[in-house]
């Protein structure tokens, strides 16, 4: 057993150790920050806990080694759990534990896929921007917290949840409908609150993996008894070359439709060269333009055909000698000479020039309709560093994103059209990269006083994203300002204060105030250009200076409601305030220019609102819970939404009927709605099974001011309250444990309904039925663990996304459904030692998925590749190591 021992050991340290010089480039920029983990406010809740704490002490008692060490855990979503999760929330909230699936290479939007009532939406494809929306919601809509601290910035249409590592990560708490006091602000989808492992006892855990198109993975993370608390550091990376093939459905088409006129230009322009070559004296039987370039390229070549056409120059100009051409032009030997070479190189510049279009087209164009994905490679690296007592809680993290931009497919046109049949072959992609570098702190307390638990803390964020373009306007088109690289510079710095007090037997109150102030600073290439004014330069034009202040004020009350106890109301009032400023770095606080005089130099605009919300929990019996929530929702707005850019984006005028400009800019208002839910919950046997759980849960939300953006000048777009929408659906979620077997059951179906209008200098101001985009009716997964014996787990998945439109013009564009299916097994070596291995999307479906639109040519329906194909099929496996 000694021996046994200091073998694993010396194999923890060797993998630390690998893990840390691989990292070595990148822990150079660690910096230390701290943020606080969600504690539990009622007295129930600290019970549970100490009760899930004194069943973890008993699992980590010092036991002799034995095959239950072997023992894989069951896989389930969310049941068994702790009696404390089902305090979470009044309302709907599921709770995903990443150590349920370690191995798998699981990142935050793969995990929120088993959500009922989540959709991620990989906006720029698997590993880049990605968005979550929840029953129907916009992307904006929808809160996400890492330990409590909001992660949405003023300056983000949405947060990229790619982003938002969960190495590190003891639990996912996906909040729908009902949104609890201590999470600040109000949210019309729901709420995400990433948690932060608790450190511990010491530990040392480690991981290497790789997967498909490149991909490869470590993690180190170390926790150790420091003080009065406990010390976790963790260290992760995650890289892809994203490479992966998909078949572009056009080439073949455009290959037959357009390369024989091409080929045809080609051939007429070798055959005027040749002729050309003729009549100074040259014999050339060309058929290629690489050989023409070829031949005078080649001295010895080129110096033959020089000879012959200074000999030959004078009959070219039509003279019976070259004394006769020097005598009538005037010119020496020397100018005879010049005169006929650049007339020999006008023949090869005439051809390159001539057919430089013909020739860009025919590589645009591929017999193969294979492609392989380009410059969609990223590289992830993060770092944690946490320390944690019973009373004070210190974290900092770090992160850096590296990324490429890949080339979209253009949603118009023909699937013929070059534009679609070129993306992704060479030379026809932009290498656009994006670098992204986070750094937060936070620092935190918590106290009991008698029947007050309550908290403080104070939190540092700085971001900072720099894009680069070496390849802009490489299609030929006028260079923009901020095309070629770009920098977004912000800081943000908040603190909140929360807790809860009992009040007598049947009152729990809870409170929560926050305030946050975040600065972002823009530069960017060409801001000394005149791109939009002969009067101002781009850097004194564009709002390149934004602040932001947040504040909220909430609270709850739980009320008991019987003598039972077994009946709660849980009414919540909020005051939720927004102040944004956008300037531009203008000579003064006047207009911007003469032609867009509303605009002025900084523009400032406070919106608050108090809004409420309640629920009402039933416990029947053990088995059975009701419950129902309703309430109202208030989105504030972001910097562009207000401000815009200064640009192409601007608040639009406020303006009288007939057109005259009243004064000042008409900002947009904060998007408002309104939800609803009703759910039952069976916690108990059912189907034979060991243990399951049930939810079901039927909603409904109506929302309206919802923003878009509309073009209301001749250049500039604004953006504006115009559309709204309702949305009704039903949740479902099953988890079931037998001895040997666990099934975990999630869908969702929704029913939408999107109006909006055109309120624009040339819109008919009336509402009218529009599809709700990235919103298919159906979703779910079902995912079933078999483990034959305590070493082995075998798992397989099924996800499927239904159809759903992804165009808001007429015609109605259609992304086609997508089901996929994962394979995995995990084996433990021993009590240390595990390895896991799988693929995901056997069946290589991803690439296949596409969306229907017409032809802008004939109006027939075409099925062209989604706008950011997807991977596919992936093989991964990865080693584990905990000691």
């Amino acid at each position: 057993m000694k021996q046994s021992k200091l073998t694993y050991r010396a194999l923890a340290v060797s993998m630390a150790c690998t893990l840390t010089f691989s990292l070595n480039p990148f822990i150079a920029g660690i910096a230390y920050a701290a943020e606080e983990q969600v504690q539990e406010t009622t007295e129930a809740e600290r019970a549970g806990g100490e009760d899930l704490q004194a069943a973890n002490e008993a699992l980590r008692s010092d036991k002799p080694w034995s095959t239950e060490d072997f023992a894989l855990p069951a896989v389930t979503v969310q049941a068994p759990r702790p009696d404390w999760e089902t305090k979470l929330s009044p309302g709907t909230v599921t709770v995903i534990r990443p150590e349920d699936y370690k191995g798998e290479q699981k990142t935050l939007p793969e995990l929120l896929k088993d959500v009922p009532g989540v959709h991620v939406r990989y906006v720029s494809g698997k590993g880049q921007y990605t968005t979550v929306t929840v029953r129907g919601s916009t992307a904006a809509q929808v809160g996400v917290f890492v330990d409590g601290v909001l992660s949405n910035l003023g300056g983000d249409a949405a947060v990229d949840i790619s982003t938002i590592p969960v190495k590190n990560v003891e639990r996912i708490e996906v909040y729908r409908g009902y949104i609890p006091a201590r999470f600040g602000g109000t949210y019309m989808g729901g709420v995400i609150n990433v948690v932060t492992k608790k450190p511990e006892k010491t530990n040392i855990s480690a991981s290497v993996g790789q997967s498909s198109w490149g991909g490869y993975n470590t993690s180190l993370e170390i926790t150790e008894p420091l003080g009065s608390g406990s010390l976790m550091v963790g260290i992760n990376h995650d890289q892809s070359d994203g490479d992966f093939r998909y078949k572009n459905p056009g080439s073949d088409a455009a290959y037959a439709k357009y390369m024989p006129g091409y080929q045809a230009q080609l051939v007429s322009q070798i055959a005027w060269t040749n002729e050309y070559m003729g009549y100074m004296g040259v014999n050339t039987d060309f058929a290629t333009v690489d050989e023409v370039n070829s031949a005078f390229d080649n001295s010895a070549v080129y110096n033959q055909y020089l000879s012959t056409v200074v000999d030959q120059y004078y009959n070219y100009l039509g003279f019976s000698s070259k004394q006769e051409v020097l005598s009538v032009f005037g010119w020496s030997e020397q100018q005879y000479y010049g005169s006929a070479k650049l007339e020999l190189d006008h023949v090869r510049t005439s051809l390159n020039n001539q057919t430089e279009g013909i020739r860009k087209r025919i590589k645009g164009l591929s017999s193969d309709a294979m492609r392989w994905r380009r410059n969609n490679d990223y590289k992830n690296t993060d770092a944690l560093i946490k320390w944690q007592d019973d009373h004070w809680i210190i974290k900092g993290s770090w992160k850096k994103i590296d990324r490429g931009m890949p080339q979209p497919n253009i949603l118009t046109g023909d699937i013929t059209d070059p534009s679609h049949v070129s993306v992704d072959l060479p030379g026809f992609f932009e290498r656009k990269r994006q670098k992204l570098t986070t750094k937060d702190l936070l620092i935190g307390r918590r106290d009991t006083a008698d029947n007050l638990e309550w908290g403080w803390q104070v939190n540092y964020l700085d971001q900072d994203k720099d894009y680069r373009n070496p390849d802009h306007a490489l299609d030929g088109s006028a260079e923009r300002a901020m095309g070629k690289w770009s920098t977004y510079d912000s800081r943000r710095f908040g603190g909140a204060v929360d807790g809860s007090y009992k009040a007598g037997k049947n009152h729990l109150l809870e409170f929560m105030t926050n305030w946050s102030f975040e600065k972002m600073d823009i530069d960017g290439s060409r801001m000394e250009k005149f791109d939009m004014s002969d009067e101002l330069p781009n850097a004194l034009r564009y709002r390149t200076y934004y602040e932001q202040t947040l504040f909220n004020l909430q609270l709850q009350d739980t009320i008991t409601l019987n003598k039972a106890e077994d009946l709660w109301l849980t009414p919540s009032v909020r005051y939720n305030s927004s102040k944004v400023m956008g300037r531009a770095a203008g000579p003064n606080r006047s207009a911007i220019d003469p032609n867009h005089r509303w605009v002025k130099q900084e523009d400032t605009q406070t919106d608050s609102k108090t809004t409420w919300q309640v629920a009402l929990k039933k416990k029947v019996n053990e088995q059975l819970t009701l419950r129902s929530t309703m309430g109202t929702y208030y989105r504030l707005l972001n910097l562009y939404e207000i401000a815009g850019d200064g640009a192409g984006i601007m608040p639009r005028p406020n303006t009288g009927s007939d057109g005259k400009l009243l004064g000042g800019s008409m900002f947009p208002v904060p998007e408002e709605g309104r939800q609803w839910d009703i759910s039952a919950i069976w916690d108990g046997k059912f189907l034979g099974a060991d243990s399951s759980n049930i939810q079901l849960t039927y909603f409904g939300r109506k929302s309206e001011n919802l923003l878009q953006l509309y073009r209301f000048g001749l250049d500039y777009w604004s953006y504006t309250n115009t559309a709204k929408g309702r949305v009704n659906g039903v949740e479902m979620q099953g988890n079931f444990s037998w001895n040997k077997l666990d099934l975990n059951l999630s869908a969702t179906y929704m029913h939408t309904k999107a109006r909006e209008k055109n309120d624009s200098p040339t819109g008919d101001n009336i509402y009218y039925d529009q599809p709700h985009l990235y919103a298919p009716d159906w979703e779910g997964s079902v995912r079933l663990t078999y483990r034959p014996d305590s070493r082995t787990s075998i798992f397989t998945e099924l996800k499927y996304v239904d159809e759903m439109y992804c165009w808001n013009q007429w015609p109605k564009y259609v992304q086609s459904s997508l089901t996929t299916i994962g394979l995995g097994a995990k084996y433990k070596i021993d009590k240390d030692v595990q390895v896991i291995a799988g693929v995901n999307d056997l069946f290589d479906k991803g690439p296949e998925a596409t969306f229907t639109s017409k032809s802008s040519y004939d109006g027939s329906a075409q099925n062209k590749p989604v706008e950011y194909p997807l991977q596919g099929r992936t093989y991964y496996v990865t080693l584990q190591y905990k000691y």
